[in-house]
């Protein structure tokens, strides 16, 4: 039954267990504001003719302001849009576009996935607000499956989905104002440094037989391959305070072996143009004659991937290595057990509050060293070389106390 001499909106029946009731049906002009269907057809919820009638007229004036407007209409529900952002995301990655990772895959996939579908993914993306994002901490703290997530898990996924949001807008999929809220944690998450003590156990280690005898017979040479490649990765990393998706990205062409006028030893280091955005600051990065020292053994031990454009950290077959998380943590273990002629032991896996280190610890390693055990040290090179800002620095990175300036403070 037309509502209208255009027939841009038609009541009819369906007879359903509850009764007779009306749907409408409107025709669209914009179908790309509705999933690119061209017609709409929604119950109207009523089994009375003019109740029904009103309805009817009062969704097609909505349609219309919306259709004037450029806004959805009928859109994705949230994990329809997920669903299609990771396809997207991960169709790139594997084609090899800028600044799209395996890491931020495995988080769209393992956090976004697995969380916000549970969250939200009924919803429409038209129907998610603000405040959805504001009580998601509560909602994933009652909500988790092996272990409760951290306030940087919660982070992370917070943003991650501002992120699916973002690109949901610019696909036309969802019209409504960019979601503003920021997740703010409470504690001060300041990465660990290795103590001096820990980071001279961890060298010795590297330096024994015992790391590298392994395998059956003690001469398997692709794990010897990779801990050899490790040993210097640790005292590059260390000695240069790089970032892990700018050191993944190195390849021998960027590393330039130098010289001060003084005689000193050093390395400069040319960033990824991938990981330019992210690292503001300087695009080349010094390390100290340890990380040169590294670098060149490298060169010397190893009888594959040494041309201008083989990655610097790779397997056998030139792939990239990702992070070295599972070697990363055998060497901390192996280090821990180690124990030396002075028979010593010392926990290398764990800082002083209990928390595990990982690969990034290094880079937090090489700023706190500098401001702690360098004369002279300057906060704005050091801020400037590790591209990050001298605010990061105070508030994320130093370890220094007090008492390691007191040259300087008396």
């Amino acid at each position: 039954m037309p509502l209208d001499e255009d027939k841009q909106v038609m009541l009819y029946t369906r007879e359903l267990k509850q009764g007779t009731t009306y749907y409408a049906r409107f025709r669209v002009s914009k179908s790309e504001l509705a999933n690119n269907q061209k017609y709409l057809r929604e119950s109207m919820k009523t089994g009375n003719f003019e109740t029904a009638k009103i309805r009817a007229n009062q969704r097609f004036a909505e349609i219309n302001i919306l259709q004037n407007n450029e806004m959805v209409i009928r859109g994705k529900s949230v994990a329809q849009g997920i669903n299609l952002f990771i396809e997207e995301y991960e169709k790139r990655f594997k084609e090899g576009w800028d600044r799209y990772t395996k890491s931020m895959l495995r988080v769209y996939k393992k956090h976004v996935m697995n969380y916000w579908v549970t969250y939200v993914g009924n919803l429409k993306l038209s129907q998610l607000r603000e405040q959805h994002f504001r009580d998601y901490e509560n909602w994933r703290r009652r909500n988790w499956r092996k272990n409760p997530p951290a306030e940087r898990t919660i982070q992370l996924e917070i943003s991650s989905m501002k992120s699916v949001m973002t690109w949901c807008r610019q696909q036309g999929f969802y019209s409504g104002e960019p979601i503003s809220y920021v997740y703010r944690m409470r504690h001060n998450n300041r990465r660990s440094a290795f103590s001096i003590q820990q980071y001279r156990r961890i060298v010795t280690y590297l330096r024994t037989n015992e790391w590298l005898e392994v395998g059956k017979h003690n001469n398997d040479s692709r794990i010897i391959r990779h801990r050899m490649m490790l040993r210097e990765y640790f005292l590059f990393a260390c000695n240069i305070g790089m970032r892990i998706g700018e050191m993944r990205e190195i390849r021998w062409r960027d590393v330039t072996f130098a010289q001060t006028d003084a005689g000193k030893n050093y390395v400069r280091v040319r960033t990824s143009q991938k990981t330019k955005l992210k690292s503001k600051g300087a695009t080349e990065r010094i390390g100290r004659a340890t990380a040169s020292r590294a670098l060149q053994r490298l060169r010397q031990t190893r009888t594959d991937n040494l041309a201008p454009n083989d990655f610097v950290f790779c397997n056998p077959n030139g792939k990239q290595i990702g992070e070295f998380r599972e070697g990363f943590n055998t060497m901390l273990k192996g280090a821990s057990s180690y124990i030396p002629k002075n028979g010593e032991t010392l926990d290398c896996e764990f800082d002083t509050d209990g928390v595990k280190f990982t690969p990034y610890c290094c880079r937090h390693t090489y700023i706190t060293y500098q401001l702690r055990y360098r004369r002279h040290s300057d906060v704005y090179a050091i801020a400037e070389n590790c591209a990050t800002s001298i605010s990061m620095v105070e508030q994320y990175y130093s370890d220094a106390r007090a008492e390691d300036f007191v040259d300087k403070l008396i």
